[in-house]
């Protein structure tokens, strides 16, 4: 594998260049920077969460820039390319590989023979796997201006702003993730690569701003990752979880979906809801789902959490309520496995009357942390 001091020293010599040229072809600043323009664009900030089973891939637009945050397991790549070239996308202007695992990168080379990025954005620490040995040495041959970014760097992407927390190299790749926040006129949004708790308490102790509309969640929704003050200090208006349908490790863990509920936080998957996207844009968070779920979140002027929606913060505490006490509903969900079927379905009769909690529809039990049981649940 090429040494990564040649990558530096590369990316110095671009810097050089860039200084005498006068161009802005690097877009990397340190906390100084002021904050982006005022929105000039008309379609707000985009994410799309693209459904590649178990592992990562976030695509960030705004204003006609992109940014693809991992691109899921080697054999993935080619569902990436095709989400890209669905939405018309030729060139990305930031690739961000998270850290060195192969659910996160193993796609980027696939992605990079077919959208080419301008930059790519890595963290410093390695993996000996010949997967992630063939992806450095295949950026070292195109001559991509790589970047090493420093906690509290910040990236331009169209009118939005993304901020980085960028952990110290250990034995834990988890833990060596980058964190990414973006803020788009007033609105924000964290992406946590999978950094688990250990990680999250050095991010909370170095004073990073946390606080954010949409949460990525940590490691798929694994248990040990969000812990409750890190989610305290994020409180986020919805939370976003990147996992596949009945995946091995049993993401997300059942503390993080009860830990969710507890908070009266709405919590959309990708094993349950296909890709999905989410808009920022004028105080509002419009969500769409491949499975053609849809719905509205106003975000308060003065408390974030003040969301007025088909699935507002008041409804979904008083729904969950409602649900365990009512003895009627389309769908009937186990209060032990989380577990939900059709009023009809056999399972539910071999039940325990206390562990039964009922359900208008399918989209109520999802929000609420149920996950669809494998057959009879239509």
């Amino acid at each position: 594998m090429k040494n990564y001091r040649r990558l530096l020293a590369f990316i110095m010599s671009i810097v050089c260049i860039v200084s005498f040229a006068g161009c802005d072809v690097l877009l990397l600043t340190d906390d100084t920077a002021s904050s982006p323009s005022k929105v000039t664009g008309s379609n707000g900030f985009n994410i799309h969460m693209i459904d590649i089973g178990q592992g990562d891939s976030i695509l960030l637009e705004c204003d006609g820039s992109y940014m693809l945050i991992d691109a899921g397991e080697n054999d993935k790549g080619g569902v990436v390319v095709d989400y890209l070239k669905k939405h018309n996308i030729s060139k990305l202007d930031y690739a961000l590989i998270t850290h060195p695992h192969s659910d996160h990168y193993g796609g980027f080379k696939t992605v990079f023979e077919s959208v080419e990025p301008d930059n790519v954005v890595m963290t410093e620490a390695m993996n000996t796997t010949r997967t992630w040995e063939k992806l450095v040495d295949y950026i070292d041959s195109k001559k991509y201006n790589v970047i090493f970014p420093k906690t509290n760097d910040t990236i331009t992407l169209g009118s939005s702003k993304l901020t980085m927390y960028v952990p110290k190299v250990t034995d834990s790749l988890n833990n060596c993730s980058i964190v990414v926040r973006a803020e788009y006129n007033g609105m924000s949004a964290l992406f946590t690569g999978d950094a688990e708790k250990s990680e999250e308490k050095d991010i909370l102790n170095s004073k990073f701003d946390v606080s954010a509309n949409v949460l990525k969640m940590g490691h798929h929704g694994s248990s040990t990752s969000t812990g409750n003050n890190f989610l305290s200090a994020v409180n986020p208006d919805i939370a976003l979880i990147s996992c596949g349908k009945n995946n091995d490790y049993g993401h997300p863990h059942k503390e993080t979906v009860a830990k969710l509920n507890k908070n009266n936080i709405p919590m959309f998957r990708t094993d349950v809801y296909g890709s999905i996207t989410v808009t920022l844009k004028n105080n509002t968070i419009s969500l769409n789902t491949e499975n053609g779920h849809s719905e509205k979140i106003t975000v308060g002027a003065n408390q974030k959490n003040n969301s007025s929606s088909s699935k507002s913060s008041s409804s979904k505490s008083s729904s969950s309520k409602t649900s365990s006490n009512k003895k009627t509903g389309k769908y009937v969900g186990n209060k032990n496995t989380h577990v939900f079927h059709s009023a009809g379905c056999a399972s539910v009769g071999k039940m325990s009357d206390s562990n039964k909690v009922y359900f208008k529809s399918y989209d109520e039990a999802v929000s609420q942390g149920y996950t669809p049981a494998k057959d009879c649940n239509s």
